[in-house]
């Protein structure tokens, strides 16, 4: 019974042992992955000391710049199940970034932007192409929209046009189990892969997060032909250069790599050469609570998962595991006691006749 009972425990405990070596190895980086199927919605909110604002009241468009305008960007990420990479199984998704910013005192909308990436599901890079004999995401799963400066017809919108363009860097997220140390980021007013650095740890509303800050040096962005005026010159219309720079920060919860909290300094102005820089736009926006309340949201209903997975379930299985094994091996090594001697049986006494 005692030898059977041992044998048990062995199995049990080396089922556990390899529970602990099997769950950071295979099954952690098995469900490590952003879902494919994406609709959320992040608000920041600030203001801006210029801005640039595009009017128009019946009599065609008119170019001003704002001093001390409140801002509200609104960024919207949708998965596109049309993307051939998007199917059970894959190691990439494809999703779609629109952001619209608007001036608070009238919505008035003085930015949008749109992009739509392939990126991996583990890592979040975006695809940086190695070659076009075995891409790992379709080249036309990624691009970027750029909206023309005028409409065809007056009254109209202006056109859209979806150019084909690689991502690299992180997209959207940290990688799980986010490291102190140094990350490339794709920034999307450079389009380029620019490094985020650790600076340390914070705590935002209750979670503990690595702080990282991009810092974007002064970069030409695009060639723009616009009023005049915009660069004090007296001609209708100039040709001026747009250069962007600025300062992204970004509060990054570990383990599951969601931004917890983002803020953006950004300075965008026009020069044409022959007069002074104009300012288009100088400002500063960061998520909103209920943003920062959110991804908090996403971030207690997977931290507890994935460390799990990736270092407290280890440890309590390796440990109960051992000490499993360790009980089984000695009551199967243990003798039982010897049986006591028996005790000696008594002797028969013969009583002695009394003629002898």
């Amino acid at each position: 019974m005692r030898r059977a009972f041992a044998l048990i425990l062995l199995a049990l405990g080396v089922f556990a042992v390899a529970g602990a070596v099997l769950l950071p190895t295979y099954v952690y980086p098995k469900l490590t992955k952003v879902p494919l199927d994406q609709d959320s919605t992040s608000v920041l909110e600030g203001t801006a000391s210029k801005v640039l604002a595009v009017t128009d009241k019946g009599t065609g468009p008119v170019a001003e710049i704002r001093e001390n305008a409140k801002l509200t960007a609104t960024g919207r990420v949708q998965a596109n199940f049309a993307a051939p990479e998007m199917h059970e199984g894959t190691d990439y998704a494809v999703w779609l970034l629109a952001v619209q910013v608007v001036d608070d005192a009238d919505n008035t909308v003085v930015n949008a932007s749109k992009r739509q990436v392939c990126f991996d599901r583990h890592t979040a890079e975006g695809y940086d192409p190695h070659g076009a004999t075995d891409p790992k995401c379709d080249a036309k799963s990624s691009y970027v929209t750029e909206l023309k400066d005028k409409a065809d017809t007056n009254g109209q919108k202006p056109p859209e046009t979806n150019i084909e363009k690689a991502q690299p860097g992180l997209n959207f997220k940290f990688p799980f189990g986010t490291e102190q140390k140094d990350y490339k980021v794709y920034d999307d007013n450079t389009g380029t892969a620019v490094t985020a650095r650790y600076t340390g740890t914070e705590t935002v509303n209750g979670i503990e997060t690595y702080k990282f800050v991009q810092n974007i040096q002064d970069t030409k962005v695009a060639t723009k032909e616009v009023p005049g005026s915009l660069v004090g010159s007296d001609q209708p219309t100039v040709k001026a250069d747009l250069y962007y720079r600025g300062v992204n920060t970004m509060w990054v919860e570990p383990v599951t790599g969601i931004e917890v909290k983002q803020q953006q300094q950004q300075h965008q102005e026009l020069r044409s050469g022959t007069t002074s820089p104009a300012v288009v736009f100088d400002g500063t926006l960061a998520f909103n609570g209920k943003t920062i309340s959110q991804m908090v949201d996403q971030v207690n209903a997977n931290k507890g998962r994935l460390e799990f997975l990736s270092s407290t379930g280890p440890l309590w299985l390796g440990i109960g595991g051992g000490v499993l094994i360790v009980v089984a091996l000695v009551l199967l090594i243990r003798r039982r006691p010897a049986e006591p001697p028996a005790p000696p049986r008594p002797r028969r006494r013969v009583p002695v006749s009394a003629g002898h």
